[in-house]
């Protein structure tokens, strides 16, 4: 019988691919690996950024909760033992300790293991009152990248009645 070609049933011996069509896989996974790379360091920044800022954020509330417990004022203050860290006075980069104000017994220490830029408003530690009150409206703490070209900052915020509130950016404003 007569084949006409494309009906035949040919036994090939290829299998796998060429070489070629092989590297040319490759480029396009590399093309689009650099496209991804960017915006997975991106997203990672945001997530060191985002978890510093939970962290501050629970421990500023457990300062008010541990404040009413004991009745007596606490200082929310900066560590310094990181070599990430700038020697001025409002730089929170390595974390920071809870302690009694009048015997400086620690009762609570967070250290920051990713080098961020952390920064306070102001030098002096965060008192927490035996109320329970935070600091002064106004006080407020910057968590941003130490990466400047990714811009990922974070704005933690204290407002009137010791109300803590974040946004993105560096700035409080409404």
């Amino acid at each position: 019988m007569q084949s006409l070609g494309f009906f035949t049933s040919s036994q090939s011996s290829t299998q796998g691919f060429t070489l070629v069509e092989m590297l040319v896989c490759l480029g396009v996974l590399g093309v689009m690996a650099s496209f991804a790379i960017p915006n997975w360091q991106r997203l990672q920044e945001r997530s060191r950024v985002e978890a510093a800022r939970d962290q501050l954020m629970n421990d500023l509330q457990t300062a008010r909760v541990r404040a009413l417990q004991r009745g007596e004022t606490l200082q929310l203050g900066r560590l310094r033992d990181c070599t990430w860290a700038t020697s001025t006075s409002n730089d929170w980069s390595c974390g920071w300790q809870l302690v009694v104000k009048a015997d400086q017994t620690v009762l609570l220490t967070s250290p920051l293991h990713t080098p961020l830029q952390v920064t306070f408003a102001k030098s002096d530690p965060l008192d927490v009152s035996h109320r329970g009150d935070l600091g002064t409206v106004g006080d407020r703490w910057v968590i941003k990248s130490k990466q400047s070209s990714l811009n990922i900052a974070n704005v933690l915020c204290l407002s009137s009645a010791s109300r803590l509130r974040w946004q993105s950016g560096e700035s409080c404003s409404n």
